[in-house]
């Protein structure tokens, strides 16, 4: 018996020259390889050209050939991901891990081979398995009121965005959020277990303060975006007097000026700080209406 795509020598011995039915040549050997179960015949001539009066036959079975399933993975680091041999007919296996399974359990990166037997033949077979390379956050934008998460893709699988902390996902990286809020954002390759995280707060100056104790627009809070690296910043009357200097000791302005309202009228502000994810300086400057009781 052989496997399917195998080839095996017929050899016959005895006589001077051979006769081989349905092939070529009269030499004692032949190679063969066929695709199903076939029966050959050789007939023996003396070297007194006399020929065997019974010719001799050898059937050869085919069996199928081995096949597998094996193929490149990837995993998640500290994740388990399964590497499976395929089935067949009396197919046994040896993996260099030393199981005898048709399938195991991997959760390192390398290559793996697997030898499979079907009592005729063997074939060993080999498989890598990588780790996933999570996509990269490369900046995250906020103009309200939408937020944008820039991403590079470090797969070949579609990336897919959640903004609250992986409970929804969605394959669009735009999303329509609220003003000063904190966003725990993720990102992966779709179906994926191990992702790439980040923070991002949705810092916006409102251009009006009205501090009446109605519960709206009464002060403008800085409590966020002062803990942000190398965070400065100030607010000014028309004349260029600083009015106010949020830190994250005092990061709330409530119209007032060393404990008293400052009068209604146009105030300005700068603000810088660094951004997170880019590394490099965010600068805001704007004005702002204050609205006090005179």
């Amino acid at each position: 018996s052989i496997c399917k795509g195998e080839s095996i020598a017929l050899t016959a011995i005895g006589a001077a020259t051979y006769t081989w039915t349905g092939l070529t040549g009269n030499s004692n050997t032949q190679i063969v390889s066929p695709t199903t179960t076939t029966t050959y015949t050789v007939t023996g001539i003396g070297t007194n050209g006399c020929s065997a009066t019974t010719p001799a036959t050898i059937t050869i079975t085919v069996v199928p050939e081995i096949v597998f399933t094996l193929k490149y993975i990837e995993i998640c680091k500290g994740d388990k991901g399964i590497l499976d041999a395929g089935s067949g007919p009396n197919y046994s296996y040896s993996w260099n891990t030393g199981a005898t399974s048709q399938t195991i359990n991997v959760d390192t990166a390398g290559t793996y081979s697997v030898t499979i037997s079907n009592g005729v033949c063997s074939k060993t077979f080999t498989a890598t398995v990588g780790y996933i390379a999570t996509p990269q956050i490369k900046e995250i934008t906020y103009k309200d009121p939408f937020l944008t998460i820039i991403v590079q893709n470090n797969g070949n699988v579609p990336i897919e965005y959640s903004i609250d902390g992986g409970v929804t996902w969605q394959a669009s990286n735009t999303f329509q959020v609220l003003k000063n809020t904190k966003y725990s954002i993720r990102v992966r390759n779709r179906g994926a277990t191990c992702d790439t995280t980040a923070e991002y707060y949705t810092f916006f100056m409102a251009n009006v303060i009205t501090p009446n104790s109605d519960g709206s627009n009464d002060v403008i809070d800085f409590s966020e975006i002062s803990k942000y690296g190398n965070f400065e910043g100030g607010i000014f009357d028309r004349y260029g007097k600083e009015v106010f200097r949020p830190t994250t000791k005092t990061p709330i302005w409530d119209g007032k000026y060393i404990g008293r309202p400052l009068p209604t009228g146009t105030y300005w502000y700068k603000l810088q700080w660094e951004d997170k994810i880019i590394k490099k300086p965010v600068q805001l400057s704007g004005w702002i209406l204050l609205k006090n009781r005179d």
